[in-house]
């Protein structure tokens, strides 16, 4: 990697380079969920633009759109690009496809030489630090009322990934090996498929981010804003308009560069209104 692309990285999270530890991974990803948005606004601009799958992936293309409208992006764009950053500052480790259409990252442990860790910033689940597996029951601290378990299976490597909100499962559960190593080329077919006209990220638009030292999480879920903080208080507020969707990403999110309103025209041109009270 070009000393160029790292330190325009590293200086985005507000980072310097330091040996592979347990503590650096944990400071990078904090630093990633509260730099970089969860969002679906460049995906959008992407499929309006066609532009090439590849460009999904690629750091270059990430830093710079970051560095011109504050974008981060979905689960694909931030594991990969991530991964790249990891792997240029001496960590081990490889792509996993816990989910249909997800991507996380297995990292091993730097202080442990048999130890793996799960990585996941391109998440809406409050995912804070690299998470060990023991080979045993584990289950996050309990953070905004959302809590993760990760439960070992049958077989060695075996886990299966249960999200729940305030008690209850809010997601499909997912089951998946430790050891089934993947590079981005392969989760190309799953991309593409994100791209397609009845998926998901194509018809809505999403942005979240998360505040690990303000214990909250902003989330904007077509026309409702919500804050969840870290006790478990939640406040939700429905926007009536695009003035106020641009208002929120401005003032809460901080990110008044992000292009919602071409994303929203996109979604309109598509037949999708996200302000339709029918």
């Amino acid at each position: 990697m070009s000393s160029d692309w790292l330190e325009r990285y590293l200086t985005i999270l507000r980072l310097k380079p330091q040996p592979p530890s347990r503590k650096f991974l944990k400071r990078i990803i904090r630093a990633h969920v509260r730099t970089f948005p969860f969002e679906n606004v460049s995906k959008l601009l992407m499929a309006r633009d066609a532009e090439t799958i590849d460009h999904v992936t690629d750091v270059y293309t990430f830093l710079t759109a970051h560095e011109t409208n504050q974008s981060g992006g979905t689960c694909f764009t931030l594991n990969a690009c991530l991964f790249q950053l990891l792997k240029a500052l001496g960590f081990e480790g490889w792509l996993i496809r816990p989910g249909e259409e997800h991507m996380a990252i297995v990292v091993k442990d730097p202080g442990s030489k048999n130890r793996l860790l799960y990585v996941d910033v391109g998440t809406t689940a409050p995912l804070f630090e690299p998470i060990p597996f023991h080979g045993r029951k584990l289950g996050i601290t309990p953070f905004a009322g959302e809590r993760l378990f990760f439960l070992p299976g049958n077989e060695p490597g075996i886990y299966t990934y249960i999200r729940t909100r305030n008690g209850q499962i809010t997601h499909k559960k997912w089951t998946f090996s430790i050891y089934s190593a993947m590079n981005a080329a392969d989760f190309i077919p799953w991309i593409e498929s994100t791209f397609q006209q009845g998926a998901s990220f194509m018809n809505m638009l999403r942005c979240q981010l998360w505040e690990p030292d303000q214990r909250r999480g902003l989330s904007l879920v077509n026309r409702t804003f919500t804050i969840r903080h870290g006790n478990g208080s939640v406040m939700t507020k429905d926007l009536p308009d695009q003035e106020a969707v641009r208002d929120v990403l401005s003032r809460e999110f901080r990110m008044p560069d992000l292009p919602v309103d071409r994303a929203l025209k996109q979604l309109k041109d598509q037949g999708v209104d996200i302000f339709s009270r029918t």
